[in-house]
C-alpha cells in the first residue's frame, strides 16, 4: 500500500543537500583579502549564505562599500570560486541514501537554489549523479530569486503535481518563505546553516534533524 503523504519533494541545495560552507568560504576570504577587507572564520559564514553570491559579498563588506567595489571583488571571487567550488563540497551524511530512496519510492525530485545556475547544475551531477532530478533551477537573470516563489511555481507546473503533495526543504528562513509564497508546505533542516529557533520562527511546518527524518515525514513505507 502506497502511504506516502507527498509525491514530490523540492530541494534547497546549499545548507541542504550538499556542505558548501568550506569552499564558498574560503573563496569570500580570498576575494575580500585582494582588496584588504576583513575575513571571517568559516561558520561567519552560515549567516551569510543564501541570498547568491552578490548578496554574499554585500554582507561581507561594510555596508558603504560603492557598488563599484562590491562589482570588482565580485569578478575577482568568481574567478577564485570557479577554482574552488568542487574541492571540499559534498553531500551531507545520509543525503545520498534518503535521496536514491526517494527517488524508488517514485517521488518527484527537484531543486531550486540561490546559487548561480550553471554551478548548481555541474555540483547536482557531480556530487549527485545517481539522481535525476525533474527539474534544476539556481540564480538565474530572468527570475526572481528565493524567497520569491517564481522558480518554484515552475517546478511545481513541471512537476504536474498538486500543491498539496508537494513540500519544500531547506535550511534557512529563505526557505521557508519560498514555501509559503508557493502555497505549499516545508521542512526545515537542522544541519545546514541555520538554527532550529529561525526555522521555527518562521513556521516550517516540520523540522528534520537527519536526513532520514525526510522519509518518515513524506511517509514511512519507503523506509523498509
Amino acid at each position: 500500500m502506497n502511504m506516502l503523504k507527498y509525491d514530490g519533494i523540492i530541494f534547497d541545495l546549499d545548507g541542504t543537500l550538499l556542505d558548501t560552507l568550506e569552499d564558498l568560504s574560503n573563496s569570500v576570504n580570498e576575494a575580500l583579502g585582494m582588496y584588504g577587507y576583513k575575513r571571517y572564520a568559516k561558520e561567519d559564514y552560515k549567516l551569510k549564505i543564501g541570498g547568491g553570491f552578490r548578496d554574499l559579498l554585500e554582507r561581507s563588506l561594510p555596508t558603504d562599500t560603492p557598488a563599484e567595489m562590491i562589482d570588482r571583488i565580485l569578478s575577482s571571487f568568481l574567478a577564485v570560486y570557479d577554482k574552488n567550488y568542487r574541492k571540499n563540497t559534498k553531500p551531507y551524511n545520509g543525503i545520498g541514501q534518503t535521496l536514491i530512496k526517494l527517488r524508488d519510492a517514485g517521488m518527484s525530485l527537484a531543486v531550486n537554489s540561490n546559487k548561480r545556475d550553471d554551478y548548481t547544475k555541474i555540483l547536482l551531477s557531480d556530487k549527485l549523479s545517481m539522481i535525476s532530478f525533474i527539474a534544476i533551477y539556481g540564480e538565474r537573470t530572468n527570475i526572481p530569486k528565493k524567497p520569491d516563489p517564481a522558480a518554484a511555481e515552475i517546478i511545481i507546473k513541471t512537476m504536474n503535481i498538486p500543491k498539496s503533495k508537494i513540500i519544500y526543504v531547506g535550511d534557512s528562513k529563505t526557505d521557508i518563505l519560498t514555501a509559503k509564497n508557493a502555497g505549499i508546505e516545508s521542512i526545515g533542516v537542522t544541519w545546514g546553516f541555520r538554527d532550529r529557533k529561525e526555522l521555527e520562527k518562521y513556521g516550517a511546518v516540520y523540522i528534520a534533524d537527519r536526513p532520514e527524518d525526510i522519509l518518515n515525514i513524506v511517509g514511512t513505507d519507503i523506509i523498509n
